[in-house]
């Protein structure tokens, strides 16, 4: 009896044991979140221009001032600089930087180091440092430092949304630490090896590791001059394949997963440990024509094929209807966008178009997505959509970095894609989709117009709200019928979280122009 007793009590102490080893599998000053990182290459906010490690390396740095997110509405923060104005030209930008400040290290944190963080991203040339140089008509010597606390910038004469929107919320933004850069420069390379895996800066975490493929590991800044964030131990593990991200966040041994598909989430609703959290994305999906090939060199071609997709099919195929039915660079609630779809899914309109053309009987085209679910699925649907006018398609797959890599070099003919904004503003889109000159997607599919790349410079300028808002409309009309873009959706992004976790709607609200991990607890 006695030694029943003992054996139930044995049983009952490792049960015990078990189940709150297991409730505190993830310590409650740790997130881990699941996620593909496959397509990650860099740590060097100078070189990256991936939306969801972006989202990660935003937290390692700190900019002159912070995008925020507040009642579906971007607002302009204090951050490094306390305060600033702009001189009467509209081009001389003053920014006052706080006391006091240090970067991860201890080193103390002044002007001299936004200016060479700043004329760091000219020289190298990478990632997106097209904002600067571009969008802002910046040089090297746009940046100065007067004195030890202020940061004079010179701009072109450009509205002040796209200026303080570029430094609140670009990457390239980052103020990284000279003295650090410089100690680990190998061949005049500006530190852009060791950044690789690396950070040098003064946000709320600092990177400690980045194991490719397997795990990221952020912990606290302990020299942080903000708020120290709730979350002490933030762990990115490589999860590619969205199953598993289910499986792991159910068992409790994943707190977020960034990769799960709609179906798998739907059910999450009903879940007593998950909730579902979701946020319009900063950026929408296209099928991209290159019109450098072919019968894409043909406007009724374009058309035809805007005409034949069926937006609704694909919408819901990839996002099972969470998403914004939207065919225009974009999205909705930035300024001058207005609701417009003027492209129904009419197959007798866009076989007529293909006649017209000349393309009664199709033609033969390989098309390129990436290996996403949703983009795959989607891929089968726009594939079925373009067979009914007699465009046969070959499906090509690749990993998301190939694929863009390929793109890049204007080396597709047919893509499904998507572009994210890089700021709170129209010129982040119109740029990249209307300007060949800025050397982005309309150049990559070889839409070389000046009148749509004039419009944009244009936009890019104008000091006049009403006379900046019509000059967006008169640019999304244009884009929408001689475009090589039939644009689809903005689709919603969705999270799968566990319960314990508070506050991740305010972490990602705005994502990907505003992400801030400081506002997430257990």
């Amino acid at each position: 009896m006695f030694k029943k007793f003992n054996l139930c009590l044995i049983l009952f102490v490792l049960f015990f044991v078990f189940v709150n080893m297991a409730s505190a599998s993830i310590p409650k000053d740790t997130l881990v979140i699941g996620m593909n990182t496959e397509a990650f290459i860099t740590c060097d906010p100078a070189q990256t221009n991936d939306p969801p490690l972006n989202a990660i390396i935003y937290h390692t740095y700190s900019k002159l001032i912070h995008v925020g997110y507040k009642d579906n509405k971007f607002t302009i923060e204090p951050e490094l600089a306390e305060s600033w104005e702009v001189a009467s030209d509209n081009k001389t930008w003053t920014f006052h930087l706080r006391k006091d400040l240090t970067f991860a290290n201890g080193d103390p944190l002044k002007a001299d180091a936004v200016v060479y963080s700043y004329r760091r991203v000219l020289k190298l040339n990478k990632g997106i440092a097209y904002l600067f140089s571009n969008n802002l008509d910046l040089t090297e010597e746009d940046f100065t430092a007067p004195d030890d606390y202020t940061v004079q910038i010179v701009t072109s004469a450009s509205p002040s949304n796209i200026v303080l929107n570029i430094l609140g919320s670009s990457i390239v933004a980052s103020v990284l630490n000279p003295k650090v850069v410089k100690e680990h420069e190998v061949d005049g390379d500006m530190g852009m090896a060791w950044l690789n895996e690396h950070s040098a800066g003064s946000g709320p975490y600092v990177l400690k590791e980045w194991d490719r493929n397997i795990k990221l590991v952020l912990v606290a800044n302990e020299n942080y001059w903000g708020e120290a964030p709730p979350i002490k131990n933030i762990i990115v593990q490589n999860i590619p394949e969205s199953t598993d991200q289910l499986l792991l966040l159910k068992k409790g041994d994943i707190d977020v997963a960034f990769d799960l598909t709609t179906e798998q989430l739907i059910p999450l609703e009903k879940s007593p440990d998950v909730h579902v959290v979701s946020n319009p994305q900063q950026g929408n999906q296209f099928l991209g024509m290159n019109m450098g090939w072919g019968p894409f060199q043909d406007v009724r071609v374009r058309q035809a094929v805007k005409y034949a997709i069926d937006y609704d099919a694909v919408m819901e195929v990839t996002y099972s209807g969470f998403a914004i039915r939207c065919q225009q660079f974009n999205i909705k609630g930035y300024f001058g966008y207005i609701e417009d779809n003027p492209y129904d899914y009419d197959v007798e309109k866009a076989k007529q178009l293909m006649a017209e053309a000349g393309y009664a009987d199709g033609f033969d085209v390989e098309f390129v997505t990436s290996t996403e679910e949703y983009r795959k699925h989607a891929a089968v649907v726009l594939q079925e959509n373009l067979a009914k006018i007699g465009i046969r398609t070959n499906i090509v797959t690749m990993q998301a970095s190939q694929m863009y890599a390929l793109f890049r070099q204007q080396g597709v003919n047919l893509i499904f894609a998507g572009w994210g904004g890089d700021y709170a503003d129209p010129s982040g889109f119109a740029n990249p989709y209307c300007n060949y000159r800025a050397k982005q997607i309309a150049w990559r599919l070889k839409w070389y117009d000046d009148y749509a790349a004039d419009l944009v410079d244009a936009g890019n300028t104008e000091m006049n709200e009403d006379k900046r808002w019509q000059m967006y409309r008169d640019l999304t009309n244009y884009f929408q019928i001689y475009s090589p873009f039939a644009v689809i959706f903005q689709p919603l992004t969705l999270w799968g979280v566990r319960d314990e976790v508070k506050g991740w709607s305010d972490t990602v609200g705005g994502y990907s122009i505003h992400y801030d991990f400081t506002k997430t607890s257990k």
